[in-house]
């Protein structure tokens, strides 16, 4: 595991030990200066930025001295020391804004889970897809951000769920557009299983998705037969399959609206030199 998938990918609550990176990690957090920094997306301002280590593992979770705790004098030097939850923060080297996250780090047992971060992992990943609301009805949108608000917590069954729903208003929203260009009979369609629908709409989907059309079954079986752990494990490249074909709907609505820009002013150049 990286430490942008640590960051920016990661759910709560799920562990890094020995087995997936907990030693390269830990190291990366413990270096606090402003050479470790990391490629995300910055939620507040919407844009792709660097982070760097503001504050690292070597530091202690900061405890309030407000007046409201009263148990905070109660705190001994030795209690704050093997304190296990450290807060750890990045700060947007470009706008200044931070990502705070809190670890519960078990140094005996090699063991760091992440149990709580703000801004969070769905915050980031719903800014994301927000550029997808030309593209998208807004019920739809709103199914994928809790595909992915659902994943970010840990639910990878109920993330597959809303995007098998969401791949299947896909697919019928191109079946429309082939079926407008009589390109596709209507009653044989609908007699096709799903994968043979993908096929018969090559030109209507990206490419990669007709070559692939394993995605609906993957989707399905997650539903049905695999665990939340492996669900989670294969939600991104589910998500990111959707993604190419949005993807692909945001070229042709920039390349109809450049299109439209360049015949309207090709048409005042021509009144200007007819004149």
């Amino acid at each position: 595991m990286t430490l942008e998938e640590f960051v920016f990918d990661l759910p709560l609550y799920q562990k890094i030990d020995a087995t997936n990176g907990y030693n390269e990690i830990v190291k990366s957090l413990t270096q606090r200066n402003k050479s470790t920094r990391i490629e995300g997306y910055n939620p507040i301002y919407k844009k792709d930025s660097t982070f760097y280590l503001e504050r690292g593992l070597g530091e202690l979770l900061q405890y309030s001295d407000s007046p409201f705790d009263p148990f905070y004098n109660n705190y001994s030097t030795e209690i704050l020391t093997e304190c296990p939850v450290k807060s750890i923060v990045f700060k947007c080297l470009r706008y200044g804004n931070e990502i705070t996250i809190l670890v519960f780090h078990d140094f005996g047992n090699s063991m760091v889970i992440k149990v709580g971060q703000y801004p969070s992992v769905a915050d980031i990943h719903i800014g994301q897809v927000k550029q997808y609301d030309k593209v998208l009805d807004k019920s739809i949108l709103r199914e994928f951000t809790k595909a992915i608000g659902l994943a970010a917590n840990g639910v990878g069954i109920g993330s597959f769920v809303y995007l098998r729903r969401i791949f299947e208003n896909l697919v019928f929203d191109a079946f429309n557009e082939a079926k407008n260009d009589n390109a596709v009979d209507e009653g044989q369609f609908n007699s096709l299983r799903m994968d043979e629908k993908i096929k018969s709409l090559n030109g209507y989907l990206p490419s990669f998705i007709v070559e692939s059309n394993s995605i609906y079954g993957v989707l399905s079986k997650g539903i049905h037969e695999l665990t939340e752990e492996e669900c989670l494990a294969y939600f991104d490249c589910m998500r990111q399959s959707i993604e190419l074909i949005l993807d692909e709907r945001l070229e042709q609505l920039e390349k109809k609206k450049k299109v439209a820009e360049v015949k309207k002013a090709l048409s005042s150049i021509a009144g200007k030199i007819k004149n």
